[in-house]
């Protein structure tokens, strides 16, 4: 157990979406359920009902901004906030960040663990991002591109003064050695796993869940889907969906946000889940084994840590309409059980994650 005489703060980036950073940040709160609460803004109809009953501490000029586009085009303000918390009250302050909450400044006394889940994607990975997916205007974006190298080394200082870190996974973990030269715990993320279920007969549409932003390639697995006949179903809204919409067809249905209990009917239902982008980890494999469906994932990044070939889904190793259509020919062959489906996903159950999580934290 964690000592009484510890305080704990635990920071986020923001609060205006219902992403995976978010479910993590909610875990490490059931973790510490002490801890105080801090983000830079926070948007209550915008991300998870968990954080409606928490006090939650934000940054100033928080209470303008109304929506993630707006609260993008203000990074830089929310950066400069977080070097002026006042925490000398806690003793350790834990940060679930990619691109703001961990330029927080520490007082001396005090340790700071950050969960990274990614390098700050913007800088170090800019060419994952189509000017549609960014809030920004055409010679905005020309100017904070060439401030890149800047801003690189700026995050590699900071990054540097953090005493000890944790992610998501090995995938991560070596791009954070590659990029900042610093070892990472690996504490995967968790899922409720008792909360999920699966039906007895499977209906015959496809899954995609996730943001719709140009890294999650949902247009990969629209455009595939449409090729080969298959109905699809897209939960997740985003800067992209209007585009996608368009170019849709009838066999493609998007359904935006849905609640918790929305989405695991979908997912014990889901004759498959698309999850054709290169993730850091990605907990919507995990919920979707959880519920016994199998996935069709792309072979790189954070699902080759969730997924099984042949036994709990499929990779596919080209970003491309062929290459996935192919396999999913190849995925519907397949006899998938159930049980080992979901026996895979109970090794992230939250039990796991929390008595790591405190183990780490405590012997620090």
């Amino acid at each position: 157990m964690i000592q009484k005489k510890q305080r704990i703060a635990i920071i986020h980036d923001a609060l205006v979406v219902s992403g995976g950073a978010e479910r993590l940040t909610i875990a490490l709160c059931e973790a510490f359920p002490d801890a105080e609460i801090f983000t830079s803004v926070y948007l209550p109809e915008s991300t998870f009902d968990y954080f409606r009953n928490k006090k939650i501490h934000t940054l100033p000029g928080a209470r303008f901004v109304t929506n993630e586009r707006q609260f993008k085009r203000l990074i830089l303000l929310w950066i400069w906030g977080f070097r002026h918390i006042n925490l000398s009250k806690f003793n350790i302050i834990i940060t679930s960040s990619t691109y703001a909450a961990k330029y927080v400044k520490v007082p001396k006394k005090s340790r700071h663990i950050c969960y990274l889940h990614s390098p700050f994607r913007y800088i170090w990975k800019r060419e994952s991002y189509t000017p549609e997916s960014l809030p920004l205007s055409h010679y905005l974006l020309k100017f904070t591109d060439l401030c890149i190298p800047i801003l690189k080394n700026l995050d590699g200082y900071f990054t540097q003064k953090i005493n000890l870190i944790m992610t998501n996974s090995f995938n991560m973990a070596n791009h954070i050695q590659e990029i900042y030269k610093r070892n990472a715990e690996v504490i995967y993320p968790p899922i409720k796993f008792s909360e999920f279920f699966s039906q007895k007969e499977r209906e015959n549409f496809y899954l995609f869940v996730g943001r719709l932003i140009s890294y999650k390639r949902a247009d990969l697995a629209i455009e595939a889907c449409e090729k080969s006949g298959r109905k699809l179903l897209i939960v997740g809204d985003g800067p992209e969906r209007n585009s996608l919409q368009k170019k849709a067809k009838e066999s493609t249905i998007f359904l935006g946000n849905v609640s918790d209990c929305e989405l695991k009917e979908l997912y014990s239902k889901a004759r498959g889940l698309i999850f054709p982008g290169v993730e850091d980890f990605g907990i919507v494999p995990v919920e979707a084994q959880a519920s016994g469906c199998p996935i069709i994932a792309f072979q790189e990044g954070g699902a080759l840590e969730s997924v099984v070939e042949g036994k709990t889904g499929v990779f596919f190793n080209l970003p491309t309409v062929s290459q996935l259509v192919e396999t999913l020919d190849r995925f519907d062959k397949i006899d998938f059980k159930e049980n080992e489906i979901r026996n895979n996903a109970a090794r992230f159950d939250i039990s796991i994650f929390t008595q790591k999580i405190r183990s780490f934290v405590e012997r620090q």
